[in-house]
């Protein structure tokens, strides 16, 4: 395997920066930051976080009024259509009924 030798790369610095480059930038840099303290649209610090929170607000209200407006749509599933339960279960194989008996027996069921 061959040596790399670090000796002969030589010191040449591929890079440069203007003259006063680094003198100037602390000032540059504030210069920067202070420019953005409005952003794109020109609002304040404030003033966003005031438009965050609407939007935020609405978007609640909207998903919660689209819950209610889709919910009386849903499929409603009766707890005491009993008749129902017993003509699927009765169409069901002996061992399935046995295995969903053996499931369920210890269950506590409220109504």
């Amino acid at each position: 395997m061959k040596q790399f030798d670090l000796g002969q790369v030589g010191k040449r610095m591929p890079y440069s920066v203007p003259d006063g480059f680094f003198d100037k930038l602390e000032e540059n840099v504030m210069e920067e930051v202070r420019g953005q303290k409005k952003d794109i649209r020109g609002e304040t610090g404030h003033k966003k976080a005031l438009v965050i929170a609407l939007r935020s607000a609405l978007a609640v209200a909207a998903a919660v009024t689209l819950f209610f407006a889709v919910e009386p749509l849903l499929p409603r599933h009766d707890a005491g259509d009993f008749e129902a339960t017993e003509l699927a279960f009765n169409n069901l194989s002996t061992d399935d009924q046995e295995f969903l008996i053996q499931v369920y027996e210890d269950e506590e069921y409220y109504y």
